[in-house]
């Protein structure tokens, strides 16, 4: 089981993308979740679930999860070769978060959120620097959630070096005992 952040709202959403799924036993009371509105749920039944669920029942030997799409070799060899013209928000909007859930279950996961990580912070640094234009708003729309929080904190940089090189960061003043 993947080690989460109980209090990250971002982890715990992430754990909430849906992951295809084999049943290996029958599982009973699951309400509507099951097909056909039964409360049944057959084995050697496909079915997809939130990774959450998912990955604990798989740790239990309910069923065998299975890699989600997002993830897939073809899919890893896509952002492999233009890391920088991914819509991982379109794709996953918690995508690197998902990744780390996943990275146990697949050992080439890690290797392809740092390569597309690296490729992709550093055109996240270089439009905190040089501002917005027409190809930097379409690349700041595809960014995850991840990636978003990085262009801020890149942003409030950028905007705090710039106001100490105009001498605008801090301002002498007086102490309140000279006033007497």
């Amino acid at each position: 089981m993947a080690k989460r952040n109980y209090y990250d709202i971002d982890d715990i959403l992430a754990g909430q993308e849906r992951v295809p799924c084999f049943l290996r036993t029958d599982l009973d009371g699951l309400g509507s979740a099951g097909s056909g509105g039964s409360s049944k749920v057959h084995r050697n039944t496909r079915w997809t679930l939130p990774y959450w669920m998912a990955d604990r029942l798989n740790e239990e030997d309910y069923l065998d999860m299975q890699v989600s799409p997002v993830f897939s070799k073809q899919a890893n060899r896509m952002y492999a070769a233009s890391p920088e013209s991914m819509q991982l928000r379109a794709i996953c909007q918690h995508y690197y978060q998902f990744g780390l859930q996943l990275g146990e279950m697949v050992p080439d996961i890690p290797r392809v959120l740092y390569d597309m990580y690296m490729t992709r912070i550093q055109k996240i640094a270089r439009i905190a620097q040089q501002g917005s234009n027409v190809e930097a708003m379409d690349f700041v729309q595809s960014l995850d959630r991840t990636e978003e929080h990085m262009l801020r904190l890149c942003q409030q940089s950028q905007n705090a070096i710039t106001n100490w090189l105009q001498n605008k960061a801090y301002a002498l003043r007086k102490a309140p005992v000279i006033d007497k």
